[in-house]
């Protein structure tokens, strides 16, 4: 039997069909998003809400699925790499862990250079434009947000003093200027995931992490940790990180509501970090962890051993280096 021609209107509702999955197909993206922090941190939370955002913004045209440490077989220096080579098309990361490929950019973890909310904000307006190309330039990698964890601190196992205590002890440090102030300091860096911190603490691998009390109360550090020694060493400058291929493909629609979205959302990664980082303190208080304010004396010893190790390391990166602890010295010099 010869199949019958089919009917107009049978024909025009296959017709619509088939337009209405081939524009779903077409205009509907997914994109991966890696955070190195572990799945229930804060910041790790404010990503999955930002991405939510943008989802519900651009009519379901773009959904960013965020996954966190241990859910890609990534880590954190592994981030810009990741981005780059679209293995994700988003990803966060703190320029301390990018040290090995963009030594220059890490000058905002010179120990003791930029240690408070106010300078950090001073000192980005210079760093940002740099380090934006900088990272577009050599990786074709887009930077769509700055902001910073809170103050960099001690975390230990034990109870301190003052700096002279720091001597001799093993101190899980995440970057190689704060291997270079543990050394100057007397004591020991040690490198471990962000995972392996309270376990070594535990088993007394190590001594103390440098961390933020915002990370330390996430990890539930309040278990082992009896002392966090605060110095305010340095604020922890993070980079929200876009494939630039995947951004120009998308809908110039839904590329100006994500540009809009990173703005807005910049202020809001801005105040649950500060907000996080005394709620956290306060937390830690409870669980009968002592804050050891380091002393004024400490500070002006800390700053005075550091100091040196600033030019040295301008001098051996070069010219954006130079221009970069320049202006940040600038930035920084005001309480």
């Amino acid at each position: 039997m010869k199949n019958k021609p089919m009917s107009g209107m049978l024909k025009g509702a296959a017709i619509l069909v088939a337009a209405t999955i081939s524009s779903y197909a077409t205009a509907a993206t997914e994109w991966k998003f890696f955070t190195y922090f572990p799945v229930n941190d804060k910041p790790a939370q404010l990503n999955r809400d930002f991405a939510q955002d943008v989802f519900n913004a651009t009519g379901g045209k773009l959904r960013i699925r965020v996954m966190a440490a241990g859910e890609l077989p990534f880590k954190a220096p592994d981030v810009l790499r990741a981005v780059a080579t679209n293995q994700v098309q988003m990803g966060d990361v703190a320029i301390g862990f990018l040290a090995g490929e963009l030594p220059a950019l890490n000058v905002l973890q010179l120990p003791f250079l930029c240690t408070s909310y106010p300078q950090f904000d001073r000192a980005i307006q210079a760093v940002a434009p740099i380090a934006e190309q900088e990272v577009q330039t050599r990786y074709k990698v887009s930077i769509g947000m700055h902001w910073t964890m809170p103050p960099q601190n001690i975390w230990l196992n034990r109870t301190v003093e003052n700096i002279g205590d720091l001597k001799g002890l093993k101190v899980r440090a995440w970057n190689p200027e704060q291997v270079d102030m543990m050394r100057r300091l007397g004591g020991n860096a040690i490198s471990i995931t962000s995972a392996e911190v309270i376990p070594a603490l535990e088993r007394r691998v190590i001594d103390a992490a440098i961390t933020s009390a915002l990370s330390a109360n996430d990890w539930k550090a309040y278990d082992i940790v009896k002392t966090g020694y605060l110095v305010n060493m340095t604020m922890g400058h993070q980079v929200m990180l876009i494939n630039d291929a995947q951004m120009q493909a998308l809908e110039p629609g839904v590329r100006a509501t994500l540009q809009a979205k990173l703005k807005e959302w910049a202020p809001k990664f801005r105040a649950m970090s500060e907000q996080g980082e005394m709620a956290a303190r306060a937390n830690l208080q409870a669980h009968k962890v002592t804050l050891k304010e380091a002393s004024a004396q400490d500070l002006r010893q800390a700053r005075a051993l550091m100091e040196p190790s600033w030019n040295e390391w301008a001098t051996k990166h070069g010219a954006v280096a130079q221009q970069l602890l320049s202006a940040v010295r600038t930035g920084c010099t005001v309480p």
